[in-house]
């Protein structure tokens, strides 16, 4: 019974989706024939990645589901990023590096929500930190010649997470 309770729901939210994206199209359809402008798709994509993000993060709040911690972090990330970099709060360049930057985001906030998922802490951590040090050579505050420097904060933070894998095991 509740198996056939969650295909009802699944078919609702589906054949919801389906109709908004109709609505949608519709609209935009006939705005263009009216002569209305409308904003163009530059405009409009910082948007749509914060209402991803939103809408995971509804999935969460809502229903309790966990699955949806990375994918509202990933998509809120990048999201704030490129709705700052539209309107000139941050200057213009290649946006690859949120990239990284932002599936190492998700990785981390994995780990609030769903501790048992402690094997992303490394892979998010390396993600944030190579994504950060890609954002911050594109904004010329960090250059990849300095990483002859720092390269042993690699070792600290994979002994780190030997320590907390140790850590855990015991307990």
């Amino acid at each position: 019974m509740e198996v056939r309770n969650e295909m009802k729901i699944k078919n609702r939210r589906g054949s919801l989706v389906g109709g908004l994206i109709l609505v949608l199209i519709g609209a935009v359809m006939l705005a263009r024939r009216l002569n209305f402008s409308l904003p163009m798709w530059e405009d409009l994509y910082p948007f749509g990645f914060m209402l991803l993000g939103l809408a995971s993060a509804y999935r969460i709040r809502g229903r309790g589901y966990r699955d949806g911690v990375f994918g509202a972090v990933f998509f809120l990330s990048l999201g704030a990023f490129f709705l700052l970099r539209h309107y000139n709060f941050i200057p213009y360049f290649h946006s690859w590096p949120i990239f990284p930057f932002a599936v190492g985001l998700g990785l981390l906030a994995q780990i609030v929500f769903v501790p048992k998922q402690w094997g992303v802490v490394i892979p998010g951590v390396m993600l944030v930190l190579f994504g950060g040090a890609l954002l911050m050579e594109e904004l010329d505050y960090f250059y990849f010649d300095d990483i002859g420097r720092y390269w042993p904060l690699l070792l600290i933070a994979f002994g780190v997470g030997v320590l907390l894998n140790a850590r855990r095991q015991r307990a």
